[in-house]
């Protein structure tokens, strides 16, 4: 006689959340911080190493991109690797590789080996992201997945406000070198915790009908005595994560509204990089030392933190467009008062702190517009190109405003150009809005924020 079954993934979903959860969460907290920590650190430092490895300043936004193009492609690997072969050590591999290279960054002497090291850094943290967002969305009820992935985005600009802190006080006292040590003993003692106490993906496991075992040690940390003896604990499988074809995006009706969201998912995620990236510099160049600018931008990334956590409430209560829509055109006009405020530290830190509010609550809100514009079926495969998009951004941001600065722009005409994008994922949003309703027959999301 087949033994009974039990479906593991509705059981978690009726179990009130427990400390063993919370723990995996934060612990993905964790990671996400690493990765905004490392990505921000090269902005803060920019200066001293393009006078150690005799780089001009107007080219060193070529050793941001090659960081991101690392992630854009670490994600594109890691990520279906992960899949195949398991969370958790994709996980570990991935902190212990941009800790390697974090590192060697420090230890750089010319501009070949700063784009080696950057890049393959980027490999790491590329490929920690879906890791950590898998692992953490697929251990929370459904009811709560949303909050899981939100405050997981959160802790991203949450590492860069520890990074921005820190090098506030640690350039000053042992050099710019010291980030990048912090950088790397950071990850690697990260890594032995979750080598220690993170679990591998009771969703993954079941996916591949293996290790029983491990999943029911597993679900006895969740819910202890709670679990039924000599019963086959299995996951249903789920039709989002097979993945589709690409076209997919583009038929029904879907291809003006898919190509519209892909623009402002460009504009927002290429100004969250590049601002945090170029600012430290730019203000560098006239007259604040790199602990000051490593300060306005930890009020950048303050406000980014508060937005990020409140943005899946403001649009579900308010519409995404309603929200966004003024999200990014409040983020243009901070970005511009940003860069006419730098006779002030006061207005200047009052700027700082209301473009990364909007901006980054703008950012995170982009989420909520793309899973509400797929079916179930594709859901999964349009988010993840709209946020491939957000990667191509990162990787143009910084050499454009490295163009700029070549040319002689100064901080005023720099951030009224980083504030152009915010009006034009504004206005794309616009059109959205209008060819949105192309694709409400079939996009039944009931877990999406409300349009409107």
């Amino acid at each position: 006689m087949a033994a009974a079954k039990v479906n593991v993934i509705e059981l978690i979903d009726r179990h009130p959340v427990t400390p063993f959860q919370i723990g995996v969460l934060i612990l993905c907290m964790l990671v996400a911080a690493l990765d905004g920590f490392d990505t921000q650190a090269i902005g803060y430092t920019a200066p001293a190493i393009a006078a150690v490895i005799h780089l001009p300043m107007p080219q060193f936004g070529q050793v941001g991109s090659a960081g991101l193009v690392g992630a854009a492609l670490g994600a594109l690997s890691f990520g279906p690797l992960a899949d195949v072969f398991g969370r958790k050590w994709f996980m570990i591999i991935a902190v212990v590789v941009f800790a390697v290279f974090s590192y060697l960054t420090s230890t750089s002497t010319s501009l070949n080996e700063l784009l080696t090291y950057r890049f393959c850094t980027g490999l790491g943290l590329g490929g920690v992201t879906p890791a950590f967002l898998a692992m953490g969305a697929e251990l929370a009820p459904k009811r709560l997945r949303d909050v899981f992935v939100t405050v997981l985005f959160a802790s991203f600009p949450g590492g860069g406000l520890i990074g921005s802190l820190t090098s506030a006080w640690v350039i000053p006292t042992f050099g710019w070198q010291s980030v990048f040590y912090i950088g790397a003993v950071a990850p690697l003692v990260v890594a032995v915790v979750l080598i220690i106490w993170l679990p591998e993906s009771i969703r993954f496991l079941l996916a591949r009908n293996m290790r029983q075992e491990e999943v029911r040690r597993t679900l006895e940390r969740i819910m202890p005595g709670e679990v039924p003896a000599g019963v086959e604990l299995v996951a249903p499988s789920d039709p989002a994560r097979q993945g589709v074809p690409l076209k997919h995006l583009f038929m029904e009706g879907r291809a003006i509204p898919t190509l519209l969201l892909w623009v402002p998912f460009f504009m927002v995620f290429m100004i969250l990089v590049t601002v945090t990236f170029w600012t430290p510099a730019v203000l560098n160049s006239v007259g604040f030392s790199l602990s000051a600018a490593a300060l306005i931008i930890g009020l950048n990334n303050i406000g980014s933190v508060i937005a990020s956590a409140a943005s899946g409430w403001a649009v579900h209560r308010a519409g995404a467009f309603r929200v966004l829509i003024p999200g990014f055109i409040l983020g243009g006009l901070s970005l511009a008062w940003f860069g006419q405020a730098t006779s002030s530290i006061a207005m200047l830190s009052i700027a700082s702190f209301l473009a990364g509010f909007f901006v980054g609550g703008t950012g995170t809100g982009l989420i909520a517009v793309a899973a509400g514009m797929y079916p179930t079926s594709i859901r999964s495969t349009g988010i993840g190109w709209a946020m491939g998009m957000g990667r191509v951004g990162q990787v143009f941001g910084p050499v454009l405003i490295g163009v700029l600065v070549g040319l002689g722009y100064k901080v005023g005409g720099i951030f009224y150009a980083a504030a152009l994008p915010c009006f034009i994922g504004a206005l794309f949003l616009v059109f959205l809005y209008f060819a949105r309703p192309v694709m409400e027959a079939d996009a039944a999301a009931p877990t999406a924020a409300p349009a409107e």
